[in-house]
């Protein structure tokens, strides 16, 4: 190298050198404003939390304040009421009034489960009456089996009384059979030619 080259390279150097001083000291002054800047939101997120409990304090505070407000005028609706006469009577009218809600309740119970015994004893008539008809329609049909076994135990009978040998005929035959023939024979004794009529004397 020679004399030449290294004077223009120290010259480059010294040239260099001054630009990245220049840059170092852009870039501090970068970091400086980027700190200065976090910093600043950091106070700002401190003012905001603090600004967020002082709206949570004073709606607090109007929220009391409205109650206030409220109980004052309903205090003064009652002071400024003729008919109310102390929390005494309120005490007194309200409990008539839940007194009368008992008895409402009570009296509404009481025609209920006098309806449920209503249903019930219907309920029990039905049966009782099912039951009869149902009692009174197998004693019918058991007496007119009865009937059928005795008729039909009776014609049997019957045919053995006409078909058996040695046997006697039943007695009315044979009565009327002997009337007839009575008559039979008081009219042969009669000698033909004479008149049945008996002649009244002159």
């Amino acid at each position: 190298m020679s004399a030449d080259e290294a004077s223009e390279a120290l010259a480059a150097n010294a040239e260099q050198q001054p630009v990245e001083d220049v840059e170092l000291e852009e870039l501090r002054r970068v970091r400086r404003a980027l700190s200065k800047m976090n910093q600043g939101i950091e106070n700002m997120q401190h003012q905001m939390k603090y600004f967020n409990s002082n709206v949570s304090q004073t709606t607090q505070l109007l929220d009391l304040w409205v109650r206030v407000l409220s109980q004052t005028v309903h205090s003064q609706s009652f002071l400024l009421n003729e008919e109310w006469h102390g929390s005494s009577m309120d005490s007194a009218r309200l409990n008539d009034l839940v007194q009368r809600d008992l008895r409402r309740q009570e009296e509404a119970e009481r025609m209920a489960r006098e309806a449920e015994l209503r249903r019930e004893h219907e309920l029990a008539q039905a049966r009782e009456q099912e039951n009869k008809r149902a009692e009174l329609a197998r004693a019918a049909e058991n007496a007119a089996r009865q009937q059928q076994q005795q008729q039909q135990q009776q014609q049997p009978d019957r045919s053995r009384r006409g078909v058996l040998p040695g046997r006697r005929p039943p007695p009315g035959p044979a009565v009327r059979g002997r009337r007839g023939a009575g008559t039979r024979r008081g009219a042969s004794s009669i000698p033909p030619g004479t008149s049945s009529r008996i002649r009244a004397p002159r």
